[in-house]
């Protein structure tokens, strides 16, 4: 495990721009969806699908140029490295254990029903 501990830039994190940034970024996400309903009937669908995809894109390009955008963007490139290192099961191993699930599940499916059914039976005999 690699197991990082960052300091630095936790006082900087919270800063009057960068909360400036987001909130300009979510703005931009939210204003376009907006114009997406607002527009209804006025402009032609893929003028407005290209205002939504355009506000997200801005939106989110400001949002990333903030430092909790900068840091998620890390996590994300993390987050691929380490997917990159997970050793994938074969087709045949995949196979192998699909059919043991499958054939555990089908046995204790019967043994329920049998459980059930004998239940069920000395139900009916108490009851008459």
């Amino acid at each position: 495990m690699n197991a990082k501990v960052e300091t630095s830039g936790t006082a900087a994190s919270g800063s009057a721009i960068d909360i400036v940034k987001l909130a300009l970024g979510m703005l931009l996400a939210l204003g376009s969806a907006v114009a997406f309903y607002w527009t209804d009937g006025q402009w032609p669908m893929w003028a407005r699908v290209l205002t939504v995809l355009a506000g997200l894109g801005l939106g989110s390009a400001v949002a990333v140029s903030s430092a909790p955008g900068a840091r998620f963007v890390r996590f994300l490139k993390d987050a691929q490295i380490e997917v990159r290192k997970v050793v994938w099961p074969t087709r045949q191993e995949t196979w192998q254990t699909t059919l043991i699930v499958a054939v555990a599940v089908l046995i204790l499916g019967i043994l329920i029903w049998i459980i059930d059914m004998i239940l069920s039976w000395i139900v009916r005999l108490l009851m008459g």
